[in-house]
């Protein structure tokens, strides 16, 4: 059954996002992030569980259904809610600053999000987790099979990306970099550019929480543990935009 977050207009937007798992509201940062891009801009949605990604109109997940209008994948629903709401994520940023931020986020959205791709689809510590989570509601036939194809088709995505031609301590070594990188461009400040949260929060927060909440043990989530600003930052964003 739908139901309405809480917001400021009417609902007349759906988020089409995946059942909540790992503790997260989503498994999938991006859902995440277009989660927190209704809620900061403001726009009541009601929410629409699919198991499937094809649901999205590029055979992907998220996607918001807006006045009969179907737009997929996060970045351009950031791009659609600027258009028609004249809202601006960055407001307040330098255009220095705003450089800065979408520099980070396409670190984040282009290369890390690889390494957590990996940590939980191929690592043997990640992979059986994954697999009894999404899986275990297959009929007995197929959730052998099912998961196997699946885990072979993820492995021959990040080979064909690059990260899955490295080894697995290069490829953790490559996640450990972006999250110290993370953790001093977020310094002391309450949110990563300054005092506010701004739109590049929407790609940080999804991301943090996905390293340090799930039970998933791996280099990359030692390395967050070991920043608490990380952690305040990860428990500050909850509160505000997942409580």
């Amino acid at each position: 059954m739908a139901r309405l977050d809480r917001d400021r207009r009417p609902a007349m937007i759906t988020l089409v996002k995946f059942p909540s798992a790992f503790g997260l509201a989503d498994p999938s940062p991006f859902v995440m992030k277009a989660q927190m891009l209704l809620k900061m801009a403001g726009l009541a949605h009601d929410i629409e569980v699919a198991n499937n990604p094809r649901r999205g109109p590029k055979g992907k997940l998220p996607a918001i259904r807006d006045d009969g209008e179907l737009i997929g994948d996060s970045e351009i629903i950031r791009w659609h809610i600027e258009r028609k709401y004249g809202f601006d994520f960055d407001r307040g940023l330098s255009e220095a600053e705003r450089a800065v931020a979408h520099a980070f986020a396409r670190m984040i959205e282009e290369r890390f999000y690889w390494v957590m791709v990996y940590a939980r689809w191929i690592d043997p510590a990640g992979w059986p987790l994954v697999s009894s989570t999404f899986f275990r509601g297959m009929p007995p036939g197929v959730r052998w099979l099912v998961p196997m194809m699946i885990q072979r088709m993820v492995r021959r995505t990040l080979h064909a990306q690059g990260v899955g031609r490295h080894s697995p301590d290069e490829i953790y070594r490559m996640g450990i970099l972006d999250m110290r990188a993370i953790a001093t461009q977020l310094g002391a400040k309450p949110w990563f550019m300054g005092a506010e949260p701004t739109g590049v929060d929407c790609t940080v927060y999804p991301f943090i929480a996905g390293t340090v909440q799930p039970p998933f043990d791996n280099p990359v989530k030692e390395e967050a543990l070991k920043h608490p600003n990380v952690l305040a930052y990860a428990e500050r964003g909850k509160a505000r935009f997942f409580s």
